[in-house]
């Protein structure tokens, strides 16, 4: 924090609250350019907003220092909600499509962020205006650009706001114990369009907004057209799995920092074909739903294939279930028994509530669930405790209550290693009674493999290559598809592409 910045209470305990419940919901958070971050000094945080509620609290917990951000005033409907955002420095902005008549209030709204810039203070911002499940950023709105230079341009230009672009990337925002990347990009400094703005104000903000746009899209898996999601994730599980197979032994990869990598390859790919050749992209798309449509049917997906299932692994795996089931069943059955209703509270939260039912707003679902679930388990755990303490004393009360979170983690985690075991037997024994279906699966995943690669080669000649320069050679060698790179063919498909 910077030292001339006065925190407010409120703010403290709320921010130590966010970091705790951060590092139980996702299992890593990776940031790449935190050096970006300014640590003090006025600055605008401007970040996408993929996960409605939570994006505020990642990027808050990031930055490390107080941030103002300016959120719908729809949040500000209850007194108490208000007082409390107030005091942590949230400023309300009014919608036009919300309520058209409110959007003069905007102006006190502005005022009160220039304030915060000229104590050199930082705010954050979502500029798309919108949370969306969409893997693009939305056409973002001038707030950002506008307040950045009418601030500079009330003090003269003197007070060296910067914008920092901050791309949120979700590896599976809806799952518990996911992951996620954070990239800070470089930071626009407000000064370099002094000259343009003393000219043309709304040219400035127009041009600086752009900028923006341009910056935040390089900071994420930016898929231009949201009809192609679909082929996108499947691209990505295929030639993730590649990347992962074909790994040196006892080589680290970097994590979802390369993942990120390689998924923003495929997005650029397919935005690319999207434009200048859509006849390949229905060619691909089509291939690749030929394959999934026989993976899906028997269960497999690409980790499977890699297997290499005997009668002594289908024993062994008899073997371990047994074992392994038998002795951790007893503390399973007792995290169950002990946790089930308001876990069930939490899950029913998250499928039979309004935005489920009629948006299927994935966001809004995640976050009710996570809500409804705390709520739940603060209620319920002093309650059993109390039951304990009244029949049992104080001593195995306490216990009582200390084993309860640890043995909800481990029922949870036994439960989902007992599905994947019981996935695991189906394809060993699978294997052992169809012994062409693997092959077949196999050779079909290699030919998609080949097409992408040729396409992937043919993007790097065509777009990404110097010209002058000989194209490098493929970052992710293979041992079976290097023979048909420029074998591989793109033909029009005869059934729908997996574009829906």
């Amino acid at each position: 924090m910077a030292a001339t910045e006065k925190i407010p209470l409120p703010y403290r305990i709320a921010a130590a609250l966010v970091t705790l419940v951060l590092k139980i919901y996702f299992r890593s958070i990776e940031v790449m350019g935190r050096e970006q971050i300014p640590r003090k000094g006025p600055a605008i945080f401007a970040s996408n907003h993929p996960n409605s509620t939570v994006d505020p609290f990642v990027v808050g917990n990031l930055v490390g220092r107080k941030l103002n951000f300016m959120a719908m005033s729809a949040f500000f409907g209850r007194k108490p909600v208000a007082w409390f955002l107030s005091r942590c420095g949230v400023i309300p902005i009014h919608r036009r499509q919300d309520d058209p008549t409110k959007m003069d209030q905007n102006v006190s709204s502005f005022e009160a962020a220039f304030r915060a810039l000229e104590r050199g203070e930082a705010i954050g911002i979502f500029p798309e205006g919108v949370t969306h499940d969409d893997l693009q950023i939305k056409k973002i709105k001038t707030g950002a650009a506008r307040i950045s230079l009418e601030a500079e341009a009330k003090n003269d230009f003197r007070l060296a706001v910067r914008v920092v672009p901050i791309g949120l990337n979700y590896m599976d925002k809806t799952r518990f114990r996911s992951d996620l990347l954070i990239n800070v990009g470089e930071p626009i400094e407000a000064k370099a369009y002094e000259e343009v703005y003393r000219r043309d104000p709304q040219a400035a903000v127009k041009a600086m907004t752009e900028e923006l746009q341009h910056r935040l899209e390089a900071l994420i898996v930016n898929l231009e057209e949201p009809a192609l999601k679909r082929l996108q994730r499947a691209l990505e599980e295929i030639y993730l799995d590649r990347v992962r197979e074909v790994a040196a032994p006892g080589e680290e990869r970097k994590g979802i920092a390369e993942d990120f990598t390689w998924r923003k390859m495929i997005a650029e790919c397919v935005n690319y074909y999207a434009k200048h050749d859509p006849e390949r992209v229905r060619a691909v798309g089509s291939q690749v739903q030929r394959y999934y449509r026989v993976a899906r049917r028997f269960r497999f997906n690409n980790e499977r294939l890699r297997q290499q299932p005997s009668p002594g692994k289908l024993w062994l795996t008899w073997a371990k279930l047994a074992v392994l089931g038998m002795l951790g069943f007893p503390m399973a059955l007792y995290g169950i028994i002990n946790n089930y209703i308001p876990y069930r509270l939490a899950t029913l939260a998250g499928t039979r509530n309004p935005y489920y039912r009629y948006y299927r707003d994935k966001t809004k679902i995640s976050i009710y669930s996570l809500l409804v679930g705390a709520v739940a388990f603060l209620v319920f755990y002093p309650i059993q405790g109390f039951l304990v303490w009244s029949s049992f004393g104080n001593p195995k009360a306490m216990i009582y209550l200390l084993s309860l979170p640890p043995s909800g983690f481990f029922a949870l985690r036994y439960t989902q290693w007992l599905k994947a075991s019981r996935r695991d037997l189906f394809y060993v024994r699978l294997h052992m009674k169809n012994r062409r279906l693997i092959p077949l699966l196999k050779k079909r995943r290699d030919e998609v493999l080949a097409t992408l690669d040729a396409v992937r080669m043919n993007y790097i000649r065509e777009v990404r290559q110097p010209k002058g320069k000989d194209l490098d050679p493929d970052p992710v060698p293979t041992r079976e598809h290097s023979a048909r790179l420029e074998q591989a063919e793109l033909v029009p498909p005869r059934e729908p592409p997996a574009t829906a």
